[in-house]
């Protein structure tokens, strides 16, 4: 696992803005403050505000080929390790529908979504992912990551990057549309899953994961304020191409 970016963050979004993406989903799916299905948005085109997209070795429209509901989702294409991420107000729960086309083979530690913003310990960004790293026999095993970004290139900032790997047979489903929701700090937990509205308790983390490359298996996974909410595509190590498309995005849902 590698840190993927530096501390700067994508543009943060005013209260007014995030109300108006609602307006974008059918009424009867938008159960949070913030919702997209993407139906007005402009094929062919990254969607407008308040979304703004973080790019590197990728690409990303919205697309009319393939949909969860209605007629368009958004499409991401990356060519091998790199960054296809929508971003979005923070939230510190949600759900999405995902349709990856086909998940890494290798050992390729990758990220669906990612929860970020600043410690109110220290004020350094911290970031919780899920997505997933080892291949195992039913494809590719899901994972928890905390990273703490700047103690790359801030030697008073915090290193860390620690895992919390699930059962050997929670993989991330392919070929498919597949809903994920996540909630933050619920319950007292730091992190709790569901695929297609089942709870993934191997993926629960509460207080700390399994391990860290920077300190302690026990390091507390310190949850951030979070003032963004990456979903998309990101690989940290040489990928092979990866095709993925995002509709139906609910922010904010009980939580």
């Amino acid at each position: 696992m590698r840190k993927a970016r530096g501390s700067a963050g994508p543009v943060m979004f005013a209260a007014a803005a995030l109300l108006a993406a609602c307006q974008s989903a059918p009424v009867s799916a938008c159960g949070g403050s913030f919702c997209d299905g993407f139906e007005s948005a402009e094929t062919g085109a990254a969607p407008g505000a308040p979304w703004a997209v973080d790019l590197a070795n990728a690409t990303l429209a919205v697309d009319d080929t393939r949909a969860a509901s209605g007629s368009k989702s958004v499409r991401i294409d990356l060519a091998g390790k790199g960054t296809g991420f929508l971003t979005a107000p923070g939230a510190r729960s949600g759900r999405m529908k995902v349709f990856l086309e086909a998940a890494p083979e290798g050992d390729v530690h990758w990220t669906l979504i990612e929860l970020r913003g600043k410690r109110p310990s220290d004020g350094h960004i911290a970031e919780l992912r899920i997505g997933g790293q080892h291949p195992v026999a039913g494809g590719s095993r899901l994972m928890a990551n905390y990273e703490t970004p700047e103690g790359y290139t801030d030697a008073s900032a915090p290193m860390s990057d620690c895992w919390h790997h699930a059962a050997g047979t929670d993989v991330m489903p392919t070929g498919r549309w597949t809903e994920l929701s996540w909630k933050a700090g619920a319950d007292g937990k730091t992190l709790e899953v569901s695929i297609d509205g089942v709870p993934v308790p191997a993926l629960t983390v509460e207080g700390h994961g399994q391990g860290c490359l920077h300190q302690p298996a026990d390091y507390a996974w310190e949850l951030p304020d979070i003032t963004e909410v990456n979903l998309g595509w990101e690989s940290y190590q040489p990928d092979g191409p990866r095709h993925i498309w995002v509709d139906d995005v609910v922010l904010g849902e009980g939580g």
